[in-house]
């Protein structure tokens, strides 16, 4: 490949073939079809084209350094000759703006996809459509997928390859930085790319079986291991673009396997501050590389070694690294789990890794970071696998420079190590804007030039108005960019060749969304004035209204964020309407009418005009915040309609708007439409199932939770516990339902069923088998509507719910509701539902007595069990057992006051011959139903509401019948309990007694009173 990167500029301006395939580009539009490559000559041509304008493209936006400004000149100079002989536009000599402004503005808008544009100011974007053109379009239906290109080392290339890098690189173009973190490994919470998403999979999936496959016809004799070890971190670091975390963990897993790669995070004693005498136990990510690769690393070149400056911490608490223990016992007692190769390792005195080898422990990082929870334990597991990259003597430019980004993405959430984060990704990004952009050197030498070229012509001078520039202007002395730190030495950087060698396996971000993240990372670190300049500078409008609303503060009208809501709606307003009075055929790019300085005293009357025409590459978006900024929802259908209906987020907005009105017909209609745009946004389906499920359409509730589980990525196939909730709720729902259907319809219909049930459709003479198997299956569709089957679908669901939400004691209560739905019960459910609910809430009131009552008569009283004398002790395995246990373990330590659990502990206990236990368990229920009046003997609230039973009638008769019970546990067991004998009469005696005598007043000659005379009687009698 090296060859191919030496001089990609030059080859490019001298090929023969360019500026053939630049005009065919400009021409894509009118033409029906493209002009597609026949002979292998004209595919090797188009492909080194194609492969030389990508490197050149990310040269200049990615990696640096940038090209010689001469080739670039002849390359800009075929663009314009093209694109002025292709456009139709009359108007080129008379516009304020230069050709070259015009033309990329032409190829902004060839890259978009489902109503959504690229960053309107990607420098040299001609290339990346030249590249795209003739990846996608001229050779779309190559004979052979293999291009060999000649030179010292002949390289082999793959079409399919390259032309799944293109689609990556056009998703990254588009997406969106965010607050969230990282630029690209969050992008799927704030994008919408159905169609471009689409492609990525289908590319990977066929440079899988090209690369991968053991199929005859794939290409696996073209491929060594380290190819096919890049293809699938690529693959890994795609999955993580889409956000598939299950897959990419895969493929990381895959790439281990092939690459032979040992690593495991661990544990090793050390000590992480200045203070701390004592080592504790600090992860640490033990790695061992075992390919030819990593030992000729070792020796390590000057180009692989240069590498950008990594800012010591200097913190006057922790150390710059963690000091590991040198004691050698300490390091021979390491886990038994780790691999012998790497148990012997030293975690300070680690071996030379492969690039491809620290490439998967930083994509292991990013996975982590990206699909983890935002934790104090996250961060702790991310940082190790950055260290250990760090940690390597010889690494790849492009490496290094993710692996410092990676570091810093987790410090910048800490206190201790905030400073060194913001500064480290600041540093990062000053070398690459540095290395992205022509030197004022280049520049000047190029003026210098022209001026030769044009010294026989007449100079004319031009006058322009103050903060209005027409682009022709020569450019000023100082062009090259300002950098926050001092330029970056020659050891600290590396050529082309070098930075480009693995990029596609890497995670890196264009360098407009690296300073997007470190103007995210300034704002967090609390300057929001320098997050504004950077945005301002990126010329990131939507980014720059968003800043200015969210520093709004509406409690303080003169403070430093005061009118920072106004300010937002007339930047945007700006970007969409023209100025008030404007002519309506006005053409002006917004751009072009306000200087820089001056944006944030743009008012939003000042643009009442006429919208702009043609409306900016990311108007969809921009209409959606001013609907956010002004309420209005008008806004919100101007965006789908400028999207060509592709936009999901303007019906997501438009619904959410709705919501707030309480409209949940208009909520529901527009969420139909974002889910038929984008099917893959697990949030937007979850959203629609609440919505139906509010309105009472359970069938359609219970299918957008479906497909919200499955689209999203989470490891139960949902993101959280609330999808699975909702979906058990909506098949409860769904089944009360049918149940009352059919029991309305239950005395019309049941003779036409009694003789249709079960019947299967046949065929008649003159009718085909498939009619039949058509109506058969027509037929298990309306039994899917089995009352049964939804219940268990519904248990189901609301099991998978409190899985995910282990400590959610509500959604184990569904559990508990459903499993008692089922015929027979679903004992095991309710025990273990159950038993979650009590080790949660650790309380009596958790217990649910009614269930406990139910299953104890069913599962237990009512089974035989062997005879004999001595406590029974049901059989290991029983359902018995485990309810007995239930009680015993879990219920019994938890009661102070309800009287009925501990009636039923008497029930159990006698049943299990426990006679002692069973008088004590009813003795406690009898003490704790009599001290509900609040002077017996235990406190507490009675079950009848907490009412005295010396005057509520519901309370007397609680406390009669628990003195019943107690007189008959009493009279069946007490004499066979050696602690009792025959004092069970003057137990029972004495229990009555008490009560006759605190209810005579009120309750003499009741029927409660008479049981109570009845039984004295009976005591006396059988005295």
């Amino acid at each position: 490949m090296d060859s191919v990167l030496s001089d990609a500029a030059t080859k490019l301006a001298g090929h023969p073939t360019a500026q053939r395939l630049i005009q065919e580009l400009f021409q894509q539009a009118s033409d029906t079809a493209p002009n597609v490559a026949q002979t292998a000559e004209d595919v090797r041509n188009a492909f080194e084209i194609g492969l030389a304008a990508l490197d050149v493209f990310l040269q200049i936006n990615v990696t640096g350094p940038v090209p010689s400004r001469q080739p670039m000149k002849q390359i800009e100079a075929q663009f314009l000759k093209a694109w002025e002989s292709a456009s139709q536009s009359t108007t080129l000599s008379q516009s304020a703006v230069t050709p070259i402004i015009m033309m990329r503005r032409d190829c902004v808008s060839l890259l978009e996809v489902d109503g959504v544009s690229p960053y309107s100011h990607i420098p040299s974007i001609e290339l990346f459509c030249l590249a795209r053109y003739i990846f996608t379009r001229a050779l779309s239906t190559p004979t052979d997928d293999i291009v060999q290109i000649p030179g010292a080392d002949t390289q082999k290339h793959s079409i399919c390859w390259n032309r799944l890098r293109v689609h990556v690189w056009h998703y990254k173009l588009i997406a969106q930085p965010s607050l969230g973190g990282s630029t690209f490994t969050k992008s799927s919470n704030w994008i919408e790319l159905p169609s471009l998403a689409t492609r990525i999979t289908d590319s990977m999936d066929a440079v899988r079986s090209r690369v991968l496959s053991d199929d005859v016809w794939a290409d696996e004799g073209t491929w060594n291991t380290q190819d096919k070890v890049q293809f699938l971190l690529e693959a890994a670091n795609n999955s993580i673009l889409l956000g598939r975390s299950d897959k990419a963990k895969e493929l990381v897993e895959e790439a281990s396997k092939m690459s032979r790669f040992l690593y495991a995070l661990s544990g090793a004693l050390g000590k992480r501050t200045k203070f701390q005498e004592k080592s504790i136990s600090q992860l640490v990510v033990l790695a061992l590389s075992q390919t030819e690769e990593a030992s000729n690393q070792g020796g390590g070149d000057e180009e692989e070694d240069a590498k950008p400056e990594a800012l010591q911490l200097n913190d006057d608490t922790l150390l710059e690294e963690i000091q590991f223990t040198k004691d050698q016992n300490a390091n021979e007692k390491k886990s038994a789990e780790l691999p012998e190769e790497l148990a012997t390792l030293s975690p300070d005195e680690q071996p030379q890794l492969s690039p491809l080898d620290q490439i998967i422990l930083l994509t292991e990082a990013t996975i982590k970071d990206t699909f983890s929870p935002a934790d104090t334990l996250t961060a702790e597991e991310i940082l190790p696998f950055a260290t250990r990259v760090l940690a390597d003597k010889s690494t790849n430019w492009q490496v290094y420079t993710q692996a410092l980004l990676v570091r810093s993405r987790i410090e910048v959430h800490r206190s201790r190590t905030l400073e060194r984060g913001v500064l480290q990704m600041q540093a990062v990004a000053d070398q690459v804007l540095t290395d992205t952009t022509f030197s004022s050197e280049e520049v000047t030498e190029s003026a210098k030039q022209e001026e030769k070229e044009t010294a026989n012509e007449v100079p004319s001078i031009q006058v322009s108005a103050p903060g209005h520039h027409t682009g022709e202007e020569a450019a000023p002395a100082t062009n090259a960019p300002t950098s926050f730190f001092p330029a970056a030495k020659a050891s600290e950087s590396a050529p082309a060749d070098v930075r480009l060698k693995y990029i596609h396996a890497l995670s890196t971000p264009p360098r407009w969304h690296l300073e997007a993240e470190l103007a995210y990372a300034w704002a967090g670190a609390g300057s929001i004035v320098s997050a504004l300049e950077i945005f301002k500078r990126l010329r990131l409008w939507a980014e720059v209204a968003l800043c200015l609303a969210s520093a709004d503060a509406a409690d303080d009208e003169d403070g430093r964020g005061s009118g920072g809501e106004a300010k937002a709606k007339g930047i945007i307003r700006w970007q969409l309407f023209n100025k008030t009075g404007a002519d309506a055929s006005s053409k002006s790019d917004p751009d072009d009418e306000v200087a820089i300085e001056d944006i944030t005293s743009l008012k939003a009357d000042d643009f009442m005009g006429p919208e702009r025409s043609p409306a900016p590459s990311n108007a969809p978006r921009l209409w959606c915040i001013l609907g956010d900024l002004e309420n209005n929802a008008s806004f919100y259908e101007r965006a789908w309609e400028v999207s060509g209906h592709r936009y999901a987020r303007a019906q997501r907005s438009l619904a959410e708007h709705y919501l707030r009105e309480k409209n949940l017909e208009g909520a529901h209609e527009a969420y139909k439409k974002a889910t038929s745009v984008n099917r893959l946004d697990p949030d937007m389906w979850s959203r629609l199932g609440d919505i139906s499920l509010r309105l009472g359409r359970f069938e359609d509730a219970a299918e957008a939770f479906n497909r919200a589980i499955g689209s999203a990525t989470g490891d139960l196939g949902g993101e959280d516990a609330k999808t699975w909730s909702n979906l058990g709720t909506a098949l409860w729902s769904l089944y009360c339902e049918v149940v009352k259907n059919q029991q309305e319809d239950e005395s019309v219909s049941a003779a036409s069923t009694q003789d249709t049930a079960g019947t299967p459709v046949k065929p008649a003479e003159d009718e085909d088998e498939t009619v039949a198997a058509a109506a058969n299956s027509a037929k298990e569709v309306e039994m899917s509507k089995d009352p049964e089957t939804l219940l268990a679908q519904a248990l189901r669901a609301y099991k998978m719910g409190a899985t995910a939400a282990h400590d959610n004691w509500r959604i184990w209560e569904n559990v508990v509701t459903l499993a008692c739905r089922m015929r027979p019960p679903a004992v095991v459910e309710i025990i273990a539902a159950t038993c979650q609910i009590l080790r949660i809430r650790q309380s009596e009131d958790a217990v649910n007595a009614p269930v406990i009552g139910a299953l104890l008569q069913e599962e237990v009283l009512s089974k035989e069990k062997d005879a004999g004398t001595g406590i029974y002790e049901p059989p290991r395995g029983t359902q018995e057992r485990l309810i007995a246990r239930v009680i015993e373990e879990d219920i019994v330590p938890l009661i102070t006051r309800r009287a009925e659990l501990w009636s039923l502990v008497s029930k159990l206990r006698s049943w299990v011959r426990d006679y002692a236990g069973a008088i004590d368990a009813s003795e406690k229920a009898w003490r704790a139903t009599v001290g509900s009046s609040g002077s017996g003997l235990l406190p507490g609230d009675s079950t009848a509401a907490g009412a005295d039973w010396t005057e509520d009638e519901a309370a007397w008769l609680e406390v009669v019948s628990r003195t019943d019970e107690l007189v008959s546990v009493l009279e069946n067991w007490g004499e066979h309990v050696e602690e009792i004998g025959p004092k069970w009469r003057g137990k029972a005696r004495s229990a009555v007694r008490s009560v006759m005598g605190r209810g005579k007043a009120n309750w003499e000659g009741s029927e409660g009173w008479t049981l109570l005379e009845a039984l004295m009687e009976g005591l006396k009698v059988s005295k």
